[in-house]
């Protein structure tokens, strides 16, 4: 070897060195997950921020539901680190010799475990002393602390939203000039049974999209401060009706379209149809004390274990409107006198269902909900 060859990798020696420390300094990370799992799906997002802010460590991801190899290495690794059957899952992290299982886990330790563990080798492949934390909560025991007067709460607060009684009303007045009580009872049944259908295929639908995509858990920070807001804007309708060119009701443009709609229905199958359009006018204005709860569950627990808070949230959601067309049907009240009755309670509906979701706010930001 002569001596331009040897300084030659002298030099490349020395300059490769610091690269080679930093690679075995880095932490290294093993991340089982699986696509379409709500869970994974928040802490994808979480360990993308995290790779922005620790460009040094080494994430490697196994996707286990459509790759067998994968999820048969998983196996090995819960054998090695010892985890009993009844508390394995996804997504699950083992960094070192720890594990953390489950979105709540591994999004609030991860990051002080990196800190804790800066050149952490990979995951070993022999039987070690492993320590984690698992998220040990089942989703009917996360359900159980969503209080059921949180839910029933913001859905008295969708329920005396003018909107959906307005709608009822010009619905109910229509059908009543044909002189057929019976035919008006009937619609009017028909048209809330497909306002709680449509109510609930939309939750369900918004549900999914909150946890598929795994924004649920960056929504659910935001959702006490959104009661609040909600609370705020009825109260200022209550105090300046109208200020600021907006209020929490059905924008007014639109309810010309919308009386043409009703005015035209003359059987209960048209108003059961009509229930479907009509939901689509009523959201905005409605929508907000629902994607509250949406939001709480989607955080909190399974599709199938919401479905039935998502039930009776759209039961008391549809009361007021059962007993509006009772009370029209049996006489104790007309169109006219409900109506009346609706456009001077107007501000005090807005005053209540501001109170109801201020406390409802404060409730959530206390962690009481």
């Amino acid at each position: 070897m002569n001596k331009y060859t040897f300084l030659f990798l002298m030099v490349f020696i020395i300059f490769i060195s610091p690269h080679i420390a930093n690679a075995e300094e880095s932490t290294c990370i093993y991340l089982f997950y699986g696509d379409g799992c709500s869970h994974c799906a928040k802490v994808d997002l979480f360990i993308n921020q995290l790779e922005v802010e620790y460009p040094d460590i080494a994430i490697h991801k196994f996707e286990i539901y459509n790759n067998r190899t994968n999820a048969l290495i998983l196996t090995d690794y819960f054998d090695i680190y010892n985890i009993p059957n009844k508390q394995r899952g996804i997504p699950v992290i083992f960094i070192s010799d720890k594990y953390l299982i489950g979105d709540t886990p591994i999004i609030k330790n991860l990051e002080n475990e990196i800190n804790d563990n800066p050149s952490a080798q990979c995951p070993q492949s022999e039987d070690i002393n492993a320590t984690g934390i698992i998220d040990a909560t089942s989703p009917l025991e996360k359900l159980k602390t969503l209080s059921i007067v949180t839910v029933i709460g913001a859905a008295i607060v969708d329920s005396i939203n003018p909107c959906a009684i307005a709608v009822l009303l010009l619905l109910l007045g229509a059908l009543l000039t044909t002189g057929n009580r019976k035919k008006a009872l009937k619609a009017g049944f028909a048209f809330t049974i497909s306002i709680y259908i449509a109510y609930f295929l939309f939750g369900l639908g918004l549900f999914s999209a909150l946890q598929i995509t795994g924004i649920s858990y960056w929504f659910y920070q935001v959702i006490g401060y959104l009661a609040i807001l909600i609370g705020l804007v009825n109260i200022k309708d209550y105090l300046w009706y109208g200020a600021g060119g907006f209020v929490m009701e059905m924008p007014r443009r639109w309810r010309p379209a919308l009386k043409n709609i009703l005015g035209k229905i003359t059987t209960p199958a048209g108003a059961f149809l009509s229930g479907f359009v009509v939901c689509l006018f009523e959201l905005p204005c409605t929508g907000g004390p629902y994607i509250l709860i949406l939001g709480l569950l989607a955080e909190r627990t399974t599709q199938m274990a919401a479905i039935p808070i998502l039930l009776l949230y759209n039961l008391f959601f549809i009361l007021p409107l059962i007993i509006i067309t009772l009370l029209i049907y049996l006489g104790y009240t007309n169109i006219e006198n409900a109506t009346k009755w609706k456009d001077e309670n107007i501000r005090k509906l807005h005053l209540v269902a501001g109170i109801i979701m201020l406390i409802l706010g404060t409730i959530i930001l206390l962690g009481l909900a």
